[in-house]
């Protein structure tokens, strides 16, 4: 499919590859992608507010000073996304069931950011502004969390995570044992 014009509102997608495609500069409001492969998609400078996308593959795909504003993403594999490269003024996401491997969000702000019960593999939260956000149910794998901050996020239920307390804000953040005791790896101390 070519994607012929500038705006595209409330439109559906469905079973569709849409692998390589360039929907850069366009705008998509309130459509919704299932099951559609959008690898190596372009979105270069794209605004995509308020849409949806369940069981979509987005491997590869290029956000350069996208507007990723207020959308959802169900049992979707998000692999290799430089998020950082998102226009930053209007960056939210709730994703739910995905599998995230080598994305960085380094340098984001996303307060009250949902990622649940997801797989997250090396992936990277550099200064990150994490306040309010969900992580609860999620397995960590090899995930950085470097000088951001967490406070007041959930982390209930969730695995693996190697949070360093003294490099990051974790006030009022909520663990579970027996995963809470990660955050003392830092210390290098024996617990018995």
């Amino acid at each position: 499919m070519v994607f012929d014009n500038q705006y595209y509102a409330e439109e559906d997608f469905q079973d569709m590859d849409l692998s390589a495609s360039d929907i850069s500069a366009r705008e998509l409001w309130k459509c919704s992608f299932r099951n559609c492969n959008l690898s190596d998609v372009d979105f270069t400078n794209a605004s995509v507010e308020s849409c949806i996308f369940v069981e979509c593959n987005l491997s590869n795909i290029c956000v350069d000073n996208a507007k990723l504003t207020n959308n959802e993403f169900e049992k979707c594999k998000l692999l290799g996304i430089r998020f950082f490269k998102c226009n930053q003024l209007s960056f939210e996401v709730v994703m739910n069931e995905c599998t995230l491997v080598l994305c960085n969000f380094s340098d984001l702000k996303m307060k009250r950011s949902k990622i649940a019960n997801c797989s997250v593999e090396e992936c990277y939260f550099q200064n990150s502004y994490l306040v309010d956000s969900d992580f609860s149910n999620s397995i960590f794998i090899k995930t950085i969390f470097h000088n951001s901050d967490l406070q007041r996020s959930n982390f209930v239920n969730a695995t693996g995570y190697n949070i360093d307390p003294r490099v990051n804000k974790i006030q009022k953040a909520k663990f579970s044992v027996p995963d809470v005791l990660n955050i003392l790896n830092c210390f290098e101390i024996e617990i018995k």
